[in-house]
């Protein structure tokens, strides 16, 4: 609340003396003689512009006038030329024979025709007013001439082109019949040597006349800039001076307005500034200011300088698009309150005495008007450190309580035997993988060996973790094989890479005592005689709930339909050692089934299957004292190409060489560690572990995999072992 106060204090003292009434009443005379500066300045920029384009256009007009004189001339060398041509083809054709004329003949009537339509066009423009083209071929209006000398000129100029141009016509036109009047090529050489030179004449008389016209126009614009100067200086010199007086005892008013800012400024505990339209800080900001963001002097500096200090290049973009839509009057600033960037953001600022502290601030934007319009926007920092620390603790403790209703629920409606199985397996794992990380590696190899050893045992509980419903151990799974998956990126492994994982390790710890804990107080000890006395019946039916709920979990997840058959997954011949690595096993091959195997709903009634795809889990006995597991599903069959393709991209092989693999070779790939063909990782797949698993789980057993797919149909997955 005493924030809030102090704002608006602030924002009352920086607009001081600012009101929209008492603004124009104080400078109506300033505002009055600048308003008719600028008017007398548009005034006189305007007529000066229309002068311009007037004394540009009469250039123009005068180029082309003095181009008319040219043009005389070249058409009466053409006609000389013209002549000659005819002469000497009159001399050289024999009697009786067409007369052709040679190609610079030819030439030269087409220039002659150019120049003369050129010509006669642009006379016409000149007497009535039209277009014609300049020498760069482009179109220009000409105004009608109306001085009299050029009007005098002009008509002197038709009466002579006149009869010059029929001459000229009547030759062009007996040469396109190929029928050449030698007769009005003459006439057309005497008449250019007897009128030639009074038509450049009266040709030079036009353009003279333009010129004069031309020279009035520059001399009245002359007038109009050295009376325009002279009557703005004399209204300049006025508002400077009147401007001195009304700034003499405006500066009184500021300093008390400035002296009252500063007392304000000095006593509020949040960090206030304000921000222009160029996210330029202004020079006035609360003493706390520099203490909150850990910097000195920011005033007149650019926010973006400020902030790049305190969070990231994305942030700081996304801020000033925040403000510049403060600015828009068009939106509302209600409705992007919400779009704050800087809203408990976490930053590392100096404590001016050599450390770096942490903390949490709240920037907050508020518009700042000036009458109607925005004039700039007030920043308000507050550190809400305590404020974030108090509330993580209580996130902390919901969270705790949370994953205590989660896993409180689970063992409520788990068999208690199949729990205490996954409590026993999941603390054997986590011996397994605090084993792996204490025993000391020297090479690099050995090291990438030490990751993806503890990357399967965590991916294997992961997959039990789903099962399970356990989504808290599941969450601590999928970040501690993220951790590590880093770890296998890097070149240069070394042993104290490991150490965090201890950190994630202790984590999955603790959650297997809260299990084990929650279990024991629940079932009262009672667990194991229950599962010991219970039938085969009953155990089987156990087994086919928790691989069915495993299976719908992943189809539900994955947007799909599956039916799971299960059978003989309690056979009592099986040690409790082949279970584990059985049930692993069976995790990881549901888990592929499903995700990579059975079709979306849609994709199946388009093959014409039904959409509820069918998965098998099967458990037998064979002669020799052999037993199978095999899962089996109709889906789309293992897809070669998708792995020759992923072989490629990994640089495992080239393209020459992965197209002459075999599909032997191909399912060879498949159970390498890391090697997947989903498109990106989730709960269920993409992290390219769970076929290494199988592999090497089928060593532990001692048995033997084969894989069978038909594209489009199936694909089968048998593991024959002994029993033990």
């Amino acid at each position: 609340m005493r924030g809030i106060k102090a704002a608006a204090l602030f924002l009352k003292a920086t607009n001081m003396a600012t009101q929209k009434v008492s603004l124009f009443s104080k400078y109506r005379n300033i505002i009055v003689s600048v308003l008719l500066f600028l008017f007398l300045t548009a005034a006189v920029l305007g007529y000066n512009y229309y002068l311009s384009v007037q004394i540009a256009k009469d250039t123009s007009a005068i180029n082309i006038a003095a181009r008319q004189g040219i043009l005389t001339q070249q058409m009466a060398k053409e006609v000389m030329n013209i002549e000659l041509f005819v002469s000497q083809l009159q001399t050289s054709t024999e009697e009786g024979a067409a007369p052709a004329l040679p190609g610079d003949a030819a030439i030269a009537m087409s220039n002659l025709r150019q120049s003369s339509n050129l010509f006669d066009s642009t006379l016409k423009a000149f007497a009535e007013g039209g277009e014609t083209t300049d020498d760069s071929g482009q179109t220009v209006r000409l105004a009608r001439v109306t001085d009299a000398d050029g009007v005098k000129s002009i008509e002197n100029t038709q009466a002579l082109w006149a009869p010059y141009l029929r001459l000229v016509n009547s030759f062009l036109g007996s040469a396109q019949e190929q029928q050449i009047n030698t007769g009005s090529i003459r006439y057309a050489v005497e008449y250019a040597r007897t009128f030639n030179n009074r038509l450049s004449s009266e040709v030079s008389d036009l353009t003279a006349s333009l010129e004069k016209t031309t020279r009035q126009k520059a001399q009245i614009l002359q007038y109009v800039q050295i009376g325009g100067i002279a009557i703005a200086l004399l209204l300049f010199i006025y508002i400077v001076f009147r401007a001195l007086r009304q700034l003499m005892k405006t500066d009184e008013e500021l300093e008390e307005a400035r002296q009252e800012t500063t007392e304000i400024m000095q006593t509020v505990n949040e960090g206030l500034f304000l921000v222009d339209k160029d996210l330029t800080i202004g020079s006035q900001y609360s003493a706390r200011l520099e203490e909150i963001i850990g910097q000195r002097n920011i005033g007149g500096k650019k926010l973006a300088e400020v902030l790049s200090k305190l969070v990231s290049s994305e942030d700081l973009e996304i801020t000033e698009t925040f403000i510049d839509q403060l600015y828009s009057e068009w939106v509302v600033e209600d409705l992007i309150t919400d779009l704050n960037p800087l809203h408990r953001i976490r930053v590392e600022v100096d404590d001016f005495s050599g450390y770096f502290v942490t903390r949490f601030l709240d920037f907050k934007f508020s518009r700042v008007y000036q009458g109607e319009r925005i004039e700039r926007v007030l920043v308000s920092v507050a550190d809400t450190t305590e404020a974030v620390m108090l509330e993580d603790k209580l996130a902390q403790e919901r969270e705790q309580n949370d994953r205590q209703i989660e896993m409180l629920s689970t063992i409520l409606n788990a068999d208690p035997g199949l729990l205490s199985g996954f409590i026993s397996g999941t603390k054997r794992r986590i011996n397994e993988i605090n084993e792996t990380l204490r025993r000391p590696e020297k090479t690099v190899a050995a090291m990438q060996d030490k990751a993806r050893k503890i990357y399967r045992e965590i991916h294997s509980l992961k997959g039990e973790s789903s099962a399970m419903n356990l989504h808290s151990f599941v969450t601590a799974c999928e970040g501690f094989e993220e951790k590590i998956k880093d770890l296998q990126g890097k070149s240069n492994l070394t042993g104290n890479d490991f150490l965090s994982l201890t950190v994630m390790l202790d984590e999955i710890m603790n959650l297997t005592g809260l299990v084990e804990n929650l279990n024991r107080r629940i079932s009262g000890g009672r667990a194991a005689g229950v599962v010991a006395g219970a039938s085969d019946a009953a155990t089987q039916n156990v087994m086919q709930q928790y691989y069915t709920r495993f299976a719908e979990g992943i189809a539900t997840r994955n947007n799909k339909k599956v039916t799971l058959l299960c059978q003989g997954m309690d056979d009592g011949a099986i040690s409790a050692a082949q279970k584990d690595i059985i049930k692993d096993i069976a995790v990881q091959l549901l888990r592929n089934a499903i995700v990579h195997g059975i079709e979306l709903p849609n994709v199946r009634s388009g093959a014409g299957k039904a959409e509820i795809g069918n998965v098998q889990l099967l458990l037998t006995r064979s002669a020799g004292n052999m037993a199978e597991l095999t899962v089996e599903d109709d889906g789309r069959g293992i897809d070669f190409e998708a792995i020759r393709r992923k072989a490629v991209e990994r640089g495992l092989y080239g393209e020459d060489k992965a197209d002459e693999l075999d599909k032997r070779q191909l399912l060879t790939l498949v159970f390498d560690s890391g090697f997947s063909t989903a498109q990106a990782s989730s709960e269920d797949a993409g992290r390219g572990v769970g076929m290494d698993i199988i592999k090497e789980r089928v060593q532990d057993l001692g048995g033997k995999l084969k894989v069978a797919s038909v594209a489009g149909q199936y694909s089968r997955f048998t593991i024959a072992f002994p029993l033990a």
